[in-house]
C-alpha cells in the first residue's frame, strides 16, 4: 500500500511541473503588459520600462521560468501587481471559502447520488427507474451557471427565501449558513447525476453476481442483500467516479463562485485573469491545479483499499 502511494505520489511530480509551463505560458500570451498595469494609465514609457526590469520581465521566457520555479521552491508566490498584497495571503483567505462550499456541495450530493441509483437500480424498469435517470441526465446536461441563475431568480429574488449574494459569516453561525445554502445546491446539483448512473449500473453488475444469490438463499432479508453484499461491492467504480468528479468540481467552484459572488479561489482566479494581475492569476492557477492532482492521488490510494488488485499496478 505505501509502495502504491509512493509511485502514484512520483508520478503527480511531473504532471504539476507541466500544469505549471503550461499556466506560466498561457499568463504570457496575455494581450496586456503587466509593467503597464503595475504603472498606471498615466505613467511614462521610462517608468514602465524601469518597473519591467524590476518584475523581471525584460528577460527571455526560459529565465523568468527558471525563476518562477526558484520562488515556488522557496514558498514564495509573488506579489499582486494590482493591490501590491502577496499572493499566498490573498490565497490564504480564499481557500477556506472554497473549501466551504466544496463540503457543503459534496456532504448532500454524495449520499443522495448513491441513494438514488441504488433504488433505480433494484427498481429497474419502473417508473421510478425512469424518473431517477431522466433527473440524472438533466443533471448532467444542465450548465452550471444555468442552475444557478435560475435559483438566485426563484428562491433569492422572485421568493426571497435565502441570500444569493456573497459569504455572510462561518457555518456555524444561522446567517452564514443561508448564505452557502444556494451556492452549494448550484454546485453540488450537477454532482448528484452522474453519481446516480454510475450507482446504478455498478449496482446492477452486482446485483446478478454469485454471492448475491448466495445471500438470498441463506434467506438474508432483501435490505441486507442491497446495501451489505450488492451496495458495498458497487462502491470501488463509485469511489472513483466521486474522486474524478470533485477534481472537475473545483472548476464549476470558479463559475459558481462568480455566480453567487463567493469570495473563494475561483472568483479570485477569475479577477486576476480580467484584471491581468499575472502572478495572483499563476497563484490560483497553482491551487486548483494542486487540488485536483491532490484529489486524484488520494483517489488512487483509496481505490487500493478497495481493490487489493490494484496495489500491483
Amino acid at each position: 500500500m505505501l509502495r502504491h502511494s509512493l509511485h502514484r505520489l512520483l508520478l503527480a511530480i511531473p504532471v504539476l511541473f507541466g500544469v505549471l509551463l503550461i499556466g506560466f505560458l498561457l499568463m504570457q500570451v496575455v494581450p496586456t503588459d503587466a509593467a503597464q498595469v503595475r504603472a498606471g494609465p498615466s505613467a511614462t514609457p521610462d517608468v514602465v520600462e524601469a518597473i519591467r526590469r524590476d518584475l523581471g520581465l525584460d528577460q527571455p521566457l526560459y529565465v523568468q521560468f527558471g525563476r518562477y520555479l526558484w520562488r515556488l521552491a522557496q514558498g514564495d508566490l509573488g506579489v499582486s501587481i494590482i493591490n501590491n498584497v502577496p499572493v499566498s495571503q490573498e490565497l490564504g483567505a480564499t481557500i477556506g471559502p472554497t473549501l466551504e462550499l466544496m463540503a457543503a456541495s459534496l456532504i448532500w450530493a454524495i449520499p443522495l447520488g448513491i441513494a438514488m441509483g441504488t433504488f433505480a437500480a433494484y427498481w429497474r424498469g419502473s417508473i421510478a427507474d425512469r424518473i431517477i435517470m431522466a433527473f440524472s441526465v438533466a443533471g448532467v446536461s444542465v450548465p452550471v451557471f444555468f442552475l444557478g441563475l435560475l435559483l438566485i431568480w426563484f428562491v433569492g429574488f422572485k421568493w426571497q427565501l435565502l441570500p444569493f449574494t456573497g459569504r455572510v459569516g462561518p457555518l456555524w453561525e444561522w446567517e452564514g449558513l443561508q448564505a452557502i445554502i444556494l451556492p452549494a445546491l448550484t454546485l453540488g446539483g450537477v454532482f448528484v447525476g452522474p453519481v446516480a448512473r454510475m450507482t446504478r449500473t455498478a449496482v446492477l453488475d452486482v446485483l446478478s453476481a454469485d454471492h448475491v444469490r448466495t445471500a438470498r438463499a441463506k434467506g438474508l432479508t432483501e435490505r441486507l442483500v442491497v446495501l451489505r453484499h450488492a451496495l458495498r461491492n458497487a462502491l470501488i467504480p463509485v469511489v472513483t467516479l466521486i474522486g474524478l468528479q470533485i477534481g472537475f468540481l473545483l472548476g464549476g467552484a470558479v463559475v459558481t463562485e462568480t455566480v453567487f459572488s463567493w469570495p473563494g479561489v475561483g472568483r479570485l482566479a477569475v479577477g486576476a485573469i480580467l484584471s491581468s494581475d499575472l502572478p495572483m492569476a499563476q497563484g490560483t492557477i497553482i491551487v486548483l491545479s494542486a487540488g485536483f492532482i491532490l484529489v486524484n492521488l488520494l483517489v488512487d490510494v483509496l481505490y487500493a483499499g478497495l481493490d487489493p488488485r490494484m496495489r500491483a499496478a
